[in-house]
């Protein structure tokens, strides 16, 4: 292991983490809030760090090791540092609580510890939602765009952005890395406009603009969307959380070749949009039968729940937990499923489970004519069984570790509803769950061993596992 060449990277993402910080010290300013001097005085601690570790002469260039190291070490040194402003301003009364809050942010998770949001000072508004959106298209990602001294930046692109098929936009990785953030920009900048002409203020609509495109679902109101109370809000978050669920380097080709053909040719997409619309006909169905509401009624709430949690953006526009069981239990369903690989989603994406579907049913068919050759394809390719497997372990260890989770959160009391929705919220970067954390409620309630044992599933979730389990293996570090 190159340790040089790994802290030398990490002291580059901790400055360019100060430098993004005195933005949200901007708005804290501009408000007069005293919670400019948290800023301040993070930012100040950020920088000395970064600057001692990019005194750190780098030896060596990039393997796939020390890809993996920088990305595991990058993220949590850049949540620990991201959590000392709600720390210091006392916005949150343990450095736990600070921790999870930054950790849900920068995995785009959303699930919050934090009672009433709308008492908090716009500046940490600003800067936990700030967190969704660098986390989003990956920090690391924005890192190759800016710094062109990350040379063999492959290995920081693939453990970051992992995927079972890896698709570079363009040949040169920094320029995929821009086009990609060029991208996630505009769409950001045209939800924006659309929330503002609706009846959001700038600011808000900052926020959930950040929250939408970044699938993260941090909102300005303790009632999420549900809190406006405007269909036209409600319309335009659900058609950016849906475009923000779709791979991204697919909207480079739609432009490139000036077609929906590369949307329309995708099996993937295909699925989401289907699984989206059965969902969301047995949730009206529901919705309408034994919990009473008029069928357009049933219909808005069910597309944009179902909408928001396939995506695992999380926001709400009502009281989920309310709901009959069997809407709650399609929801919980689908905070496994996830959206598209190369999305801003978390969870299995879809991929994955089409790809499993075809594997098994493959497995059927060859029971009965063992000698047939049924390969298994996606978009008319057949996939090499190195794919399959990597998939199949994958979904071997995401379950694993939702198991895990599970038992550990339960230990600590509470009821298995909670425990369960809990931990495939987190693990699947999704946010609200059920029970005592259902979407009215927050995390704040868990006992702290919880909070930590949370934090590590939504990095794990966030970064598809591997990357972070790896530092926990002693022939990691081996030379």
């Amino acid at each position: 292991m190159r340790l040089r060449l790994v802290f030398n990277s990490i002291g580059k993402l901790l400055l360019l983490e100060a430098l993004i910080m005195v933005i949200p010290l901007g708005v804290a300013l501009y408000d007069q809030s005293p919670d400019w001097l948290a800023f301040g005085q993070t930012i100040g601690l950020t920088l000395l760090v970064g600057f001692l570790l990019g005194l750190i002469r780098p030896k060596g260039e990039f393997r796939r090791r020390e890809g993996l190291a920088v990305v595991g070490l990058g993220w949590l040194s850049l949540t620990v540092f991201g959590a000392l402003p709600f720390l210091l301003s006392g916005t949150t009364l343990t450095y736990t609580d600070a921790f999870f809050e930054t950790m849900s942010g920068f995995t785009t998770t959303g699930a919050t510890i934090l009672p009433d949001v709308e008492q908090v000072a716009r500046g940490l508004l600003f800067w936990r939602s700030l967190t969704h959106w660098l986390g989003g298209m990956g920090i690391i990602v924005l890192s190759l765009a800016l710094f062109p001294a990350l040379r063999q930046g492959v290995f920081l692109y693939e453990a970051e952005v992992p995927s079972p098929f890896p698709d570079k936009v363009v040949p040169r990785l920094r320029k995929t890395a821009a086009v990609l953030w060029a991208i996630y920009t505009g769409f950001t900048l045209i939800q924006l406009i659309a929330l503002r002409l609706a009846g959001m203020s700038w600011f808000e609509g900052t926020i959930h603009a950040f929250g939408t495109l970044a699938t993260g679902g941090y909102s300005t109101r303790n009632t999420s969307v549900e809190g406006f109370h405007s269909l036209a809000i409600e319309v335009i978050i659900i058609v950016f959380m849906f475009l923000a669920g779709l791979n991204f380097s697919l909207y480079y080709r739609v432009a490139k070749k000036r077609s929906l053909k590369p949307l329309f040719s995708s099996t993937e997409v295909r699925v989401f949009f289907g699984v989206i619309i059965v969902a969301s006909l047995l949730v009206t169905i529901a919705l309408s039968g034994s919990y009473g509401l008029s069928l357009g009624e049933a219909c808005r709430h069910a597309v944009f729940q179902v909408v928001s949690i396939i995506t695992t953006t999380g926001f709400s526009s009502d009281n989920f937990d309310q709901w009959p069981d069997f809407a709650r239990a399609i929801l919980l369903f689908l905070m496994f499923f996830g959206a598209c690989t190369g999305s801003t989603a978390g969870a299995l994406k879809i991929a994955r489970v089409v790809v499993l579907w075809k594997y098994a049913c493959r497995q059927v068919r060859k029971t009965f004519n063992p000698r047939q050759v049924i390969p298994t394809k996606l978009d008319g390719v057949a996939l090499p069984p190195t794919a399959i497997h990597a998939i199949a372990v994958f979904f071997f260890m995401y379950m694993a570790i939702f198991v895990i989770g599970t038992l550990g959160v339960s230990a600590t009391g509470v009821d298995l509803p909670t425990a369960i929705s809990a931990a495939a919220s987190c693990l699947g970067n999704v946010g609200p769950g059920l029970a005592a954390v259902g979407p009215l409620k927050n995390y704040g309630v868990l006992h702290p061993y919880a909070k930590w044992m949370l934090s590590l599933m939504m990095l794990a979730g966030r970064l598809e596992i591997l990357p972070l389990l790896v530092l926990f293996s002693p022939r990691f570090w081996h030379k």
